[in-house]
């Protein structure tokens, strides 16, 4: 009778535990801003990138396929996770997991700066979880945003502008898209959760205004620069 009784209280403490795990959320945000100083009128931007041209976007968008968030790591583990490449593999279109959102996202500078996006709540294990994956890979037919931008069906990333190069000149046009995959790792700063801190989120910052650092708009194929580009300017805040 005892051993009964015992296995019973402990199996009513294991369940009244799981339902306070159950209970765990973590929000996921996007949004786009600068990270000098910016013009906006409307949907365009107007900022020098780091070669001192200046850059007129009129048309930016970008699809966020996947982002999944992982406990934390050791120093070692850190590392090696840092050197893999970032050119990645998009995962088919899913509701994802508990740590794993999986519906494509396309957003744009429809968006004012700062003007969050909710992307989806995960509810993940109880942990302490320290980098988030972005996987930016091409949209397909179910992504999140494609009723607004149809165009952007198939594409990972679209730009459209003009630009004049530091030494001055004329406003000459440029496009750019992509269909590539491209990783990203983004550090979360230890979100610890647990039955005491059941709730947590954070919001993805992509800082458009770094997109072209670097990249000669006269040269014949500049996409994939690009799109590094816009995997390496993502920073996350709370």
């Amino acid at each position: 009778m005892k051993k009964t009784l015992a296995s019973w209280l402990l199996l009513m403490a294991l369940g009244a535990c799981g339902v306070r795990e159950e209970g765990i959320r973590f929000h996921l945000a996007l949004d786009f801003r600068p990270a000098r100083a910016t013009r906006a009128e409307g949907t365009a931007r107007q900022f020098l990138n780091d070669r001192g041209d200046r850059i007129t976007l009129t048309r930016a968008r970008v699809t966020l396929s996947s982002v999944e968030i992982h406990p934390c790591a050791t120093r070692t583990a850190w590392r090696w996770l840092r050197a893999l490449s970032p050119v990645g593999t998009a995962h088919a279109h899913s509701e994802g997991t508990p740590r794993r959102l999986g519906i494509p996202h396309i957003n744009g500078l429809e968006l004012a700066d700062g003007e969050p996006v909710a992307l989806g709540t995960l509810r993940p294990p109880p942990g302490r979880y320290c980098r988030a994956h972005l996987v930016f890979a091409p949209a397909d037919a179910d992504a999140e945003g494609l009723a607004r931008h149809g165009d952007m069906e198939g594409r990972t990333l679209m730009l459209e502008g003009e630009w004049i190069p530091a030494g001055g000149g004329v406003p000459r046009r440029f496009h750019v898209e992509s269909d590539g995959v491209f990783n990203a790792e983004v550090s979360l700063d230890g979100v610890d959760l647990s039955e005491d801190a059941l709730e947590a989120g954070r919001t993805l910052h992509l800082t458009y205004d770094q997109w072209l650092d670097g990249v000669d708009l006269a040269a014949p194929d500049v996409s994939e620069q690009v799109l590094r580009n816009v995997a390496r300017a993502v920073t996350s805040a709370r």
